[in-house]
Parts: C-alpha cells; sequence; structure tokens
C-alpha cells in the first residue's frame, strides 16, 4: 500500500478528535486501514464512536485488504515529508503480523518494522443502511457554538450532551444547570442526544465546511446515528433519557439591552479568561453613560477594573455572573438583555442563537463596594 503523507497528517488531525491512544485496550490504539478498489480508509474506534475518512487513490486490490496500524507506526509516519509517499508492506502470519515501513525522511530513506495485531481482535464497524436526511453545514456550525454549555457532570448524564429537537423548527440544546446555549437548527424529525465528545469530533472543518448526511439507527439495541460529510463518517452511540424542561429557564422579558462592537467583545472575552480560576464572580455596572464597568474582587481585597464602551438601551440592573460563565455566553452573542439583577441574563446573537447564564447572588455590601471601586476608577 502507499498512502501520500500528507493524506496521514490531515487524517491524524481528525482521527485524533477520538483519544483512541489513550485506550486501555490495546487493540482500540491501532488505526484500521483498509485498501479497495476506489481509495484507502483510515478508521479508529473507542467503542462509543467509530471515526473514519477515506481518500480515493489509483485503482487497488480487487478484494479488500485491511491490516491494523499500531501507535508507533502512525508517530513514525508523521514524520515523513510533505508531498512524498509512504510503502507500506504487511508480512508474517495473521497472528505475528508486521508492519514495514519505507519513507522519506529530511530528505533520506528510512525504514522501520512495527509488530502489529490482527484484524479481527478490532470490534466490527457498525452497520448502519437506513435512509439519510440531509442536514445543512451550518448547523455544524450552530453545534460548534453552543456544545461547550453541556454538563460534563458524570452524575447528570443526560445533560451530557447536546439535544436535537425538532421543537418550534428545529434547535440545538446544550445545559450544565448554570448557562444554557440554544441555536436554531436544521435537524432530523427525531429527537435525540448527541454526546460532548461526539460534538467535538463534528466541530472538526471536515465536518462543518459541507453539508452532512444523517442516519438514526437501532444497532444491536443501541440507539446510534451515523453523520457523513464527504469522505468522513462520524458514527456514535446517543444518549438515552428524557431531555429536562429548557425552556422554563429562557428569559421571556428582558427588555435592558447591552450591544459591544465586535472588537470590544474580543476584549471583554479575553479579559474575563484571564482571570484567576478562584474568582467567584464579576460585578457589572453602569456608572458611566455608554459603557460597561466590569469589577472583579479577589478574597485577598485585590481588584480589577475593565471598563468597555458599549451600547445600552433602557436601565440594565448591577448585576454579577460567574467570569467562565460570562465570557462562554459572549462567545455565543455579543448582545447582553437584562431585566433585574436576580434574574438570568441572556447574551443573543443575530443569527438567532443565544446563551442564558444564571447570575450569582452579592451581598448589598458587596454592591456597594464595587460601585465605589468603580466611581473611583473613573
Amino acid at each position: 500500500m502507499n498512502i501520500p503523507s500528507n493524506h496521514i497528517r490531515e487524517s491524524v488531525k481528525l482521527l485524533s478528535r477520538i483519544r483512541y491512544p489513550r485506550s486501555t485496550l490495546p487493540v482500540l490504539t491501532h488505526v484500521l486501514a483498509t485498501l479497495d478498489a476506489t481509495g484507502i480508509t483510515l478508521a479508529v474506534t473507542d467503542l462509543d464512536r467509530w471515526l473514519e475518512t477515506r481518500m480515493d487513490v489509483p485503482p487497488g486490490p480487487n478484494e479488500p485488504e485491511s491490516f491494523l496500524i499500531p501507535p508507533d507506526a502512525m508517530k513514525a509516519m508523521k514524520q515523513a515529508d510533505r508531498n512524498t509517499g509512504i510503502r507500506i508492506t504487511c508480512k508474517g502470519p495473521r497472528k505475528r503480523r508486521e508492519l514495514r515501513l519505507a519513507m522519506v525522511c529530511g530528505g533520506i530513506s528510512v525504514e522501520s518494522r512495527h509488530p502489529t495485531l490482527d484484524v479481527s481482535e478490532l470490534p466490527l464497524r457498525p452497520v448502519m443502511d437506513g435512509r439519510e436526511i440531509r442536514i445543512p453545514a451550518r448547523t455544524m456550525e450552530s453545534l460548534t457554538a453552543i456544545a461547550g454549555c453541556a454538563s460534563n457532570d458524570a452524575t447528570r448524564y443526560v445533560l451530557n450532551g447536546v439535544l436535537f429537537t425538532p421543537e418550534e423548527g428545529g434547535k440545538l440544546v446544550a445545559t450544565d444547570g448554570r448557562r444554557l446555549g440554544c441555536a436554531p437548527a436544521e435537524v432530523p424529525p427525531t429527537p435525540f442526544i448527541l454526546p460532548s465528545q461526539s460534538a467535538g469530533v463534528l466541530a472538526h472543518p471536515d465536518f462543518t465546511s459541507s453539508d452532512a448526511h444523517v442516519r438514526l439507527q437501532k444497532v444491536e439495541e443501541t440507539e446510534w446515528i451515523s453523520i457523513r460529510s464527504g469522505n468522513h463518517i462520524l458514527m456514535s452511540k446517543i444518549i438515552e433519557g428524557n431531555y429536562p424542561n429548557y425552556s422554563q429557564v429562557i428569559p421571556r422579558h428582558a427588555p435592558e439591552l447591552v450591544t459591544f462592537s465586535p472588537d470590544h467583545r474580543t476584549a471583554v472575552i479575553k479579559w474575563l479568561r484571564g482571570l484567576a480560576d478562584h474568582v467567584s464572580a464579576v460585578n457589572l455596572s453602569w456608572e458611566k453613560k455608554n459603557h460597561l464597568t466590569l469589577t472583579q474582587r479577589s478574597a485577598s481585597d485585590a481588584s480589577a477594573v475593565l471598563r468597555v464602551p458599549a451600547e445600552i438601551e433602557g436601565n440594565p440592573p448591577p448585576i454579577a455572573f460567574h467570569p467562565g460563565y460570562l465570557a462562554d455566553a459572549f462567545e455565543i452573542g455579543g448582545t447582553l438583555c437584562l431585566s433585574d439583577e436576580l434574574s438570568p441574563g441572556i447574551c443573543r446573537h443575530p443569527s438567532g442563537r443565544f446563551c442564558v447564564v444564571m447570575p450569582m447572588r452579592v451581598t448589598i455590601a458587596t454592591a456597594a463596594a464595587v460601585q465605589a471601586e468603580a466611581a473611583n476608577a473613573a
């Protein structure tokens, strides 16, 4: 088998989104390579997901040939010079096979040998042959935008993913109980919950750059989804369970608006991300006309103040948010909508996607200190 080095390098960028090299099962650390009459397919699995990418090549054997590429061989192939070919030869009986690599590294011809496992040890690829449903690339873009709002708490398993629901014309929903991301989207007619790890795979440009085709099907009593985009396919188990009633936390009336320019929003996000992890709250106040003041005070009484120009409509209340969650919300939408200091804030984007973020309670004394700090800074 001859594989272009560029194909190996680009394929690894996608395949590594499933952390197969860290698997505790030796066979799952290998990459399955299949050569047939029309192309080369590379695939990995972690039992919950199957990811494969394909490259069309000149005609190969009439009957498909498959073998497993061990981690050390993949690492070696990534060192091959760009725009060169890698020749792979399989030798030995099935139970004691080895791969022999011949390639060019730094302009020098290099050969190496790598013991490998038998293909039969790898779990079989899920068979999914149901009807495909087309969804546009912007659905994957919206998925990438809100997926970070999903929970990673193992005790809240049903929240460890993104809900695809056809309600209200179709939408995506992700929440961890402290923030909620939502985006309108064209989705299949059957609702399902896509695990966060699978959403991370779909954030790769190979899936966001073109329309995708989706299949939902039960395989051996387990619900699976197949998402195909171009020459790339992700198959994933879906999360079974009832998603909670997310609509009850979405503010129905938030008339006070704060909008940043794109550059100022980027500056605010960067400032919020730069705060120490132990910072519990950032206070927002509005003493100066057409400016938002963000004040952070640590347990040691150290403080930081950021004042940023903003278009302000109405009379926003003084309010406090967790800095990391507020940064996530501003990543999703640049217009902050508020009603009062105890109700959730909501950051909206012109595309219709938004992020609800729960406020943090602050004492009257703390609020007064923050206002005095902002006034002194002015």
